[in-house]
């Protein structure tokens, strides 16, 4: 049967062959005379043979409305769980013929392969990032621009450095289970300790849909990663809170625009002493930190909330504690029209305070703000507070501009030092071209400002050229 032959055609083909017979066999019969029993039996074996073929075209009809059926059954049911699903065919796909137990086939989410004999569909991935940098002032973090390293006792030589410490790689992997999906994922850069070391940035797996559980190292619950603005240096806003931390998260989606998350996580207080006071920081309990997301069609609205607990053991002496705790309300509004798939200007904001939690800031991240322990053994939980705005504007699908403003401030303790770290100012403004889908570059200026309790202060500002290579 042709491709285009319709549900109605054997009907039309079994007509014709009878008329196509019916003429036929006179003009043969006229010829050849045959016996008149041979052409009667003659005539009886077409028959049956038509009725075999008028039967196999009638189960042949009904087979396809089963078809049919199913296809709409399975439509119906996926609608009715909330999900979108369509049976169209996919740009790639392995062909039916491929020895998935051999060779590699294509996996069950973009980019990824299914590992041969396996259900486990893996993904590689990362980029190549060249940094070229010209600061003014030579702060303390050459590779990123961190507000906190920039030194208030004189300006110092300006400084030029390239760097590729931001080049990254990973690894993912997800599988089927009665539980869900599970998915695994590691991932590294070079900013190692001794200079382009490989450095663990997650390592973590997850299981389940619509309620998850996650175990491992990511972003902390009480963080907004999405809000992360569109620009090249590494540190991002001084007032953002920036932490990737081992934890055990819980994470449960109400509808298909809330979900709350729910996690304990690896505590690490950073305190800092007025003297060289022999002591351990410590916590008896976990992080407890929990967010509630709404994902409206017009972008995102994100609070978060922190307990912890800090802990001053000196080596002698009483013990000292404070509770830590903080509320972080974050959010992203997409404006105007999409001038390209993915491509939309956007406007991200982040407000942030509380104490005891300096540790979680981009900027005050170990410097010791989370607590201060004075002469007499006593600890101060430190309060904390900032954020940053920034837009993201479109000129085009190959060209786009990021402004930024960020803003930090730390309510410092009477018996600090004069050159305890007090508030810092963050501004970045920059332009993109992105060529084809896996590479962009382009050019950023960086400004900051750091001011310590004493009254000093110093700034710096920065021009850096980035590129990228996605693969």
């Amino acid at each position: 049967m042709g491709s285009g032959t319709r549900p109605g055609a054997p009907h039309g083909a079994t007509a014709i062959a009878i008329a196509v017979l019916a003429v036929v066999c006179p003009i043969a019969s006229a010829q050849n005379t045959p016996n008149t029993t041979d052409d009667a039996a003659w005539r009886t074996q077409i028959e049956q043979r038509m009725n075999a073929l008028e039967k196999e075209n009638a189960d042949l009809r009904q087979e396809v409305g089963r078809v049919s059926q199913t296809k709409q059954a399975v439509m119906n049911d996926a609608a009715h769980q909330g999900e979108a699903l369509t049976l169209q065919q996919r740009g790639v796909t392995t062909p039916e013929t491929f020895d998935v137990h051999k060779y590699v086939a294509e996996g069950d989410f973009p980019g990824s392969i299914v590992l041969p004999g396996t259900n486990i569909s893996l993904q590689v991935g990362g980029f190549v990032q060249l940094d070229a940098i010209t600061d003014t002032n030579r702060i303390g973090s050459k590779d990123s621009f961190v507000v906190s390293s920039i030194p208030t006792n004189g300006e110092a030589a300006g400084q030029t450095n390239f760097s590729v410490r931001q080049t990254r790689l990973f690894v993912r992997t997800s599988a089927p289970t009665d539980w869900g999906s599970l998915i695994t994922h590691v991932e590294g850069d070079f900013f190692g300790p001794d200079g382009t070391d490989f450095r663990l940035r997650h390592a973590y797996g997850q299981i389940g849909e619509k309620s998850q559980l996650l175990a491992g190292q990511t972003w902390t619950t009480f963080m907004d990663a999405s809000v992360y603005p569109a620009i090249f240096d590494y540190q991002g806003p001084n007032g953002m809170v920036l932490v990737r931390q081992p934890m055990v998260r819980f994470t449960q989606f109400f509808e298909h625009d809330l979900q709350w998350q729910i996690a304990l996580e690896d505590p690490n207080p950073d305190l800092s002493t007025e003297v060289a006071t022999p002591g351990t920081d410590t916590s008896l309990w976990p992080d407890l930190t929990t967010a509630v997301r709404w994902s409206p069609d017009w972008g995102h609205l994100q609070l978060a909330g922190i307990l912890r607990d800090l802990t001053f053991d000196p080596d002698s002496g009483s013990r000292t504690s404070e509770l830590g705790w903080g509320v972080n309300f974050t959010g992203a509004v997409n404006l105007f029209q999409e001038v390209d798939k993915g491509k939309q200007d956007n406007l991200l904001f982040e407000v942030t305070g509380g104490q005891g939690i300096g540790n979680y800031f981009n900027d005050t991240n170990g410097i010791g703000e989370d607590g201060f322990v004075n002469a007499s053994g006593n600890l101060d939980a430190l309060g904390i507070w900032g954020g940053f705005v920034a837009y993201q504007h479109f000129w085009t699908s190959k060209w786009a501009t990021t402004v930024g403003y960020s803003y930090l401030k730390v309510d410092t303790s009477s018996d600090q030092p004069g050159d305890a770290y007090d508030s810092g100012h963050y501004g970045v403004a920059n332009i993109a071209y992105y060529p084809t889908p896996r590479l962009w570059l382009g050019l950023e200026l960086l400004y900051g400002v750091r001011n310590d309790k004493g009254g000093a202060s110093g700034d710096d500002g920065r021009l850096s050229f980035s590129v990228q290579y996605r693969f």
